[in-house]
């Protein structure tokens, strides 16, 4: 990917990835602490994103300039520009204390209904809450999405669609005869 020279400034961190807002634009730029990491999520986004289920992503993995201070930059880390979704309110509920999980807020609905389609397209989604989710327009209407798709965000994944675990190592488990284990190496394997 060529350096960009409209990178703006650091926007927001999450626990395993860095958001850079491009000056101007509608998306940005997501970079993870590998490679591999990014080429996971953006396989996963790339999907999502067909069916309405997470922002689209544009062009390819791979690394941008950002500024350092006023004269100099560096190279990103790993990632990939993807369009930015309008974040998920912040509730209020008495109950909620803002991660959505257990209470009958809003949010919650939401993210239960885009869990369910995330699961149905073959995922099972474990990093849940309003954070990781988002809002973004499609046909004139608000479409509830998932905005983080890190390897760290999911317990399973169907990888025929999704591919396999980039980071399964057959060997660590190969004594293990536990159900878990024995699914691990057939997903793995075919």
């Amino acid at each position: 990917m060529a350096s960009t020279a409209y990178v703006g400034k650091f926007d927001e961190c999450g626990s395993r990835n860095t958001f850079y807002r491009l000056n101007n634009r509608r998306y940005g730029f997501k970079s993870f602490e590998s490679k591999t990491h990014a080429e996971f999520a953006y396989r996963v986004q790339k999907h999502l994103a067909t069916i309405d289920l997470a922002p689209r992503v544009y062009g390819e993995v791979g690394r941008i300039r950002v500024p350092i201070d006023q004269y100099e930059t560096e190279l990103s880390d790993w990632g990939y520009i993807t369009e930015i979704a309008r974040p998920m309110p912040v509730c209020y509920d008495d109950e909620c204390d803002g991660a959505c999980c257990d209470s009958g807020c809003d949010n919650r609905g939401i993210i239960d209904d885009v869990l369910e389609c995330l699961d149905e397209a073959g995922l099972n989604y474990i990093d849940a809450h309003a954070g990781n989710f988002g809002f973004i327009r499609r046909k004139g209407v608000w479409v509830p999405v998932v905005i983080d798709v890190g390897y760290e965000s999911f317990d399973y994944w169907d990888n025929r669609i999704y591919g396999p675990d980039p980071f399964y190592d057959p060997d660590e488990d190969i004594e293990c005869d536990c159900r878990f284990c024995r699914e691990a190496r057939e997903n793995n394997n075919g």
